[in-house]
């Protein structure tokens, strides 16, 4: 009978810690605001910062919409790989054989024929400086206003593809991954600050708007999350191959697209999930805020989805929390720390969830002694 009752206090334990403080991964409500299909495989999606509008990309189209879903313009294109949108959604860049600039409006701006194909692109929100990653390396672009013709302003040759490119908002921090799985962090003039090797190829990486902190993730499931100087503030190991990546203005949301899509905290937590059904998620992005998502599927469908998550801790890279990284940062350097010196900063905070379980098992415990004597 004491056996059965002090089972029964232990369940119950669980129950309320499991109600009280739910587990990470249950905090993405994914509600629909709008969902389109535009007939085609999407091959990128982008949020302006203040995420009032979107675009989409697929290989021979691209789409500009408003914040409820209304296509304002398409425009054709050949070989549509990548797709990047200003604040307020002044400038629209694409990258597909030619890098094209559109104004609000759809028309074409300015156009450049690179002398590779460009796999990625990136705009500053001020629309005044875009960075292009192609097979050639990386080159940076700027336009200022009411210039018709945007010039080349710097450039960056690893020797090998570059897959991806981020910026932040003001135009000063590039970070670009190549093809072998390499992080490149570079001044706007395309000066290289520091690399960082992760061994994982054809990585997806991004920059918070503030340029405080640096996403990377590879379709081998890791994810790595570094600070401004190049430091690994943890490493982790997803169940998906992950296709894209996204981030909040500060950094302390990323958002990765692995045929869902998986929401985690500047602790490396998984704090929201959302599964797509039928249709495989490939391409995402967020605005400053992540209030909601854009998505975009192989099949063509493209979503907008509210994100209710849950208050996660002010981590900030100049004071972080201590079970992320506990020693003083070093100065820039020209080669960042490799992973092996830094992996082991991954904290082990216990969640609320568990100390919830714990008080209880420990009640229970105690309750149990003084009945036996």
């Amino acid at each position: 009978m004491r056996r059965n009752l002090i089972l029964s206090i232990l369940f119950a334990g669980i129950a309320i810690s499991s109600l009280v403080c739910p587990a990470p991964g249950q905090a993405l409500s994914g509600d629909l605001i709008w969902r389109s299909g535009v007939g085609d495989r999407i091959a990128a999606v982008a949020l302006s910062p203040d995420g009032l509008y979107g675009a989409v990309t697929t290989e021979r189209m691209i789409y500009f919409y408003d914040q409820n879903g209304t296509v304002l313009w398409s425009y054709p294109v050949s070989g549509g790989r990548s797709v990047a949108v200003s604040s307020n959604g002044e400038r629209i860049a694409a990258g597909e054989n030619h890098l094209l600039l559109f104004d609000q409006k759809g028309n074409v701006i300015w156009r450049y024929r690179p002398e590779s194909r460009i796999h990625d692109l990136a705009i500053a929100a001020d629309g005044r400086t875009i960075c292009t990653g192609a097979d050639t390396g990386l080159l940076v672009f700027s336009l200022d206003d009411g210039q018709a013709t945007a010039n080349v302003s710097g450039s960056f040759d690893v020797g090998e593809p570059i897959r991806s490119v981020s910026i932040d908002s003001d135009g000063t921090n590039i970070v670009a991954g190549a093809n072998s799985g390499n992080i490149y962090f570079l001044g706007a003039e395309g000066r290289l600050l520091w690399n960082y090797k992760t061994g994982s190829n054809g990585v997806q990486v991004a920059i918070s708007h503030d340029g405080s902190t640096i996403a990377a993730a590879s379709s081998q499931r890791a994810v790595y999350l570094l600070n401004r100087n190049g430091r690994l503030l943890w490493k982790s190991s997803m169940a998906r191959a992950i296709t894209d990546v996204s981030m909040s203005g500060d950094g302390s949301i990323l958002v990765l697209a692995d045929g869902g899509i998986s929401m985690l905290n500047r602790a490396g937590e998984i704090v929201g999930r959302h599964t797509s059904g039928e249709e495989y998620i490939r391409s995402v992005s967020t605005p400053d805020d992540t209030t909601h998502l854009l998505a975009g599927a192989i099949d063509g469908t493209v979503s907008a989805l509210r994100v209710q998550r849950e208050t996660l801790p002010a981590d900030t890279p100049d004071n972080p929390s201590p079970g992320i990284q506990g020693t003083a940062e070093p100065p820039q350097l020209s080669t960042a720390p490799t992973q092996e010196q830094t992996a082991s900063q991954r904290g082990t905070a216990l969640s609320p969830a568990t100390l919830v379980t714990v008080s209880a098992c420990v009640a229970a415990l105690a309750w149990w002694r003084r009945q036996k004597r």
